[in-house]
């Protein structure tokens, strides 16, 4: 048990820094836009959701190759790995295409969603530009996979931090003009994290390839290996993935179009403390990723002790760090709140100060049942389940979540919108225990006959 935990906390760490670099970008970019305003904070916070949630449905479809790749490295099947991959490859450019368009014609479905003017300028200012983030990205993403499913995802490590710790000197050097660029405000915040992406992308191929173990496996060679049918399996399994992830981070989208219509004040804040908890959730949901490969392994080897320890390894790192975040936000709300924002710059931002601060106190107290059930739906995934979880997560978000969002903001404002969003997350975590408990004993009580648990059942 204590191996089975080291080395997930290995394989983890690498992943949950990835994360962390992706949702550092964001934080960063919002940390800039405060110093524009609070209207560009507000609009230009609205655009980064609408982002992250293309971005976080494009991981889901991508998760499925990650898993696949570990099902087969579990079976030894090497040319299953390759065929995996240049699946996902094929994935990366079909999503980036329709992804693409959607962000360019947003600006529309803003106004009809009647929210505030000066907001949907300063979001589709920052859209226009980040989209071209898309590919390099997802080309980060697929490759991670690829080094995931194989066990040996080093590289990851420093190429996330390196980009982390360029991200805010290049997004401030293009928002502000400093060194003789031009000085290109919201618009530069958002090249920052295109340029960034880039970095990421080339950097994690050189360090991938440069190891003899992916060199059989390079994406841009072996075409002859590429299958129709993993593609739509990909798509069969990645589909029910990504309709999971949009559902959770689409719940958090209407809450801020919710929020939204309580005006630009409570937007702002909504943005803060939004920021603050996409920040925290990376960290279980890197170790989503960790566990879900872990758990696909082991699942292809057949060896269900050695895929409990797995589980039950990632449900205590999750509670930790869980509970860490919680803490954070409870003790620092103004340590975090002043990050984006100036107590000395109006009226206005007194409001937004004060409102942040309520919201990271509800979001402290849902940070466990987050990590719980995201880190579920990792290991569901490691089954190659797709289907049965989510339609758990329609129910708990859209059935539950959203009406409970709505009926909570009548009377509580933005803190119920917040409060019903826990709500949500918490029948979610509840729902995907009792789902793992019947397909752990299922795949036990018949493990010969375990490959009938299809993808995307």
């Amino acid at each position: 048990m204590l191996a089975t935990f080291r080395s997930l906390f290995r394989i983890s760490v690498p992943m949950v820094v990835a994360q962390m670099s992706f949702a550092l970008m964001g934080f960063i970019d919002a940390v800039l836009m405060g110093q524009l305003g609070v209207d560009v904070l507000a609009g230009g916070g609205l655009g980064s959701i609408i982002y992250q949630f293309f971005y976080i449905v494009g991981i889901g479809i991508l998760v499925a190759t990650a898993n696949f790749i570990a099902f087969a490295e579990g079976e030894q099947n090497h040319a299953e790995i390759h065929t995996a991959l240049l699946s996902g490859a094929v994935a990366v450019v079909l999503m980036c295409v329709v992804f693409g368009l959607a962000i360019w014609q947003i600006g529309s479905v803003l106004v009809w969603l009647e929210q505030p003017p000066q907001a949907i300028v300063h979001a589709r200012a920052y859209l226009n530009v980040v989209l071209w983030s898309l590919l390099p990205a997802f080309g980060f993403i697929l490759l991670r996979g690829l080094v995931l499913g194989l066990g040996n995802p080093s590289a990851v490590l420093p190429i996330s931090v390196v980009a982390t710790v360029l991200n805010y000197p290049i997004s401030y050097a293009l928002m502000t003009g400093w060194g003789g660029l031009p000085a290109l405000g919201i618009q530069g915040v958002a090249l920052g994290t295109v340029i960034v992406s880039i970095l990421m992308f080339v950097g994690l191929a050189w360090l991938t390839y440069r190891q003899q173990l992916f060199k059989p496996f390079k994406f841009w060679r072996g075409w002859d290996r590429f299958s129709w049918r993993q593609l739509r399996q990909t798509f069969g399994l990645g589909i029910p993935i990504a309709v999971a992830h949009a559902m959770e981070i689409g719940m958090f989208s209407v809450a801020a179009l919710f929020i939204g219509t309580l005006g630009i004040e409570a937007l702002a804040a909504h943005q803060v403390a939004l920021q603050c908890a996409t920040l925290s959730f990376m960290i279980p949901l890197g170790l989503s990723q960790a566990v879900s490969a872990q758990v696909g392994s082991a699942y292809g080897r057949r060896n269900f002790k050695q895929l409990r320890h797995v589980v039950v390894s990632g449900l205590a790192l999750g509670s930790l760090t869980a509970t860490c975040a919680g803490i954070v936000f409870v003790a620092f709300p103004e340590v975090l709140t002043n990050l984006f924002v100036d107590r000395q710059s109006g009226a206005d931002l007194k409001q937004v100060i004060a409102l942040a601060i309520s919201l990271l106190f509800v979001a402290a107290l849902f940070q466990w049942v987050d990590a719980m059930q995201v880190i579920l739906m990792g290991v569901l995934r490691g089954f190659k389940l797709g289907t049965s979880p989510t339609v758990v997560s329609v129910f708990s978000y859209w059935l539950v979540g959203v009406p409970a969002c709505y009926l909570l903001m009548q009377s509580l404002g933005a803190w119920g919108v917040w409060a019903g969003m826990g709500l949500g997350l918490a029948v979610s975590s509840v729902l995907l225990a009792a789902l793992y408990i019947r397909v752990l004993r299922k795949a036990e009580s018949h493990p010969a006959k375990s490959e009938s648990i299809q993808p995307g059942s």
